[in-house]
């Protein structure tokens, strides 16, 4: 297995090549010489990881903290395909946060969050749907989903009464580069010290502000100061005009419904946790009455 890495361009003489078990795509992951990170996925992606290779080609006019994109390619003699990126070093917000100080978290939170909102200047393709056509399309299949569910009727009811009467918000957004997973786990720390940003398989296109919907479901587990900051971090530097708490209360509604949607397909165990993450976001925007969540 490790020595068909050899086989692709400009890798024959690597010394060391180490899989990469953790995380949660369905990629192949080889870290060679601590310098190249080799990602090996189906074919029938191709087309897909292609263009976010090609996207994080010209995201480097934006960010030097995102990896280098050096070749893509067809696997010798195999139905899958390859992209070699530059290796980012170090540990992951997840294994580094809990370890540094409140204020450090903070200004990790703040960082990395103006850095993506650099990242968040490149504008989607002239053919790309409008963000409100696009993003009200999957929110109606979810909201179709959710009915689905046996949860909480009046959690339901509050959830798609409030989206639903909310979409509006949407309109008029800017229609531009999104990561789409921002989260601690996506982060690489350094001496305790935000390094850059990885993991870009679920970038898309649509309103810059939908990538911090993750913060409160997620991120907050890892570190509220660290969510904090990215707030802050972002509607400080990046956000244009008013309504940035309507907009972020809103994708927070918006991702528990996707969530609890897409967490029933991913079993019972993965379920109940995600059931719970869905209780303390209600909680902490009081059933979305509540525009600021309460731990900010």
């Amino acid at each position: 297995m490790i020595e068909r890495i050899r086989r692709l361009p400009g890798l024959n003489r690597a010394a060391s090549i180490r899989k990469i078990e953790k995380g949660f795509s369905f990629d192949e992951k080889y870290v060679v010489d601590g310098t190249r990170l080799v990602r090996i996925f189906s074919s029938e992606e191709s087309a897909r990881r292609e263009q976010e290779f090609q996207t994080l080609r010209a995201l480097s006019r934006y960010s030097e903290r995102i990896p280098v994109v050096y070749d893509f390619g067809r696997m010798p003699g195999e139905d899958r395909h390859y992209m070699v990126l530059g290796f980012q070093a170090g540990e992951d917000g997840e294994a580094a946060l809990p370890y540094m100080t409140e204020h450090a978290q903070y200004r990790a939170g703040y960082e990395a969050a103006v850095e993506l909102s650099r990242l968040h200047r490149f504008q989607a393709p002239p053919e790309t749907p409008s963000w409100y056509e696009a993003k009200k399309k999957k929110n109606d299949r979810y909201i179709k989903g959710l009915l689905e569910l046996d949860v909480d009727p009046g959690m339901k009811a509050a959830l798609i009464t409030y989206v639903q009467e909310n979409e509006y918000l949407m309109k008029d957004r800017p229609t531009r580069f999104q990561h789409d997973d921002f989260l601690p786990s996506n982060l690489i720390f350094r001496d305790g010290q935000f390094a850059g940003l990885i993991d870009f398989q679920r970038m898309d296109w649509g309103d810059p502000a939908h990538d911090l919907q993750k913060l409160g479901f997620f991120a907050v587990n890892t570190s509220i100061p660290f969510s904090r900051g990215a707030l802050d971090g972002y509607r400080e530097n990046a956000f244009e005009g008013d309504g940035f708490w309507e907009l972020y209360s809103y994708y927070s509604a918006v991702h528990v419904i996707s969530s609890l949607v897409w967490g029933k397909t991913m079993g019972e165990e993965n379920y109940r946790r995600i059931y719970q993450y869905v209780l303390r976001v209600m909680d902490d925007h009081e059933q979305f009455t509540r525009l600021v969540p309460k731990w900010y």
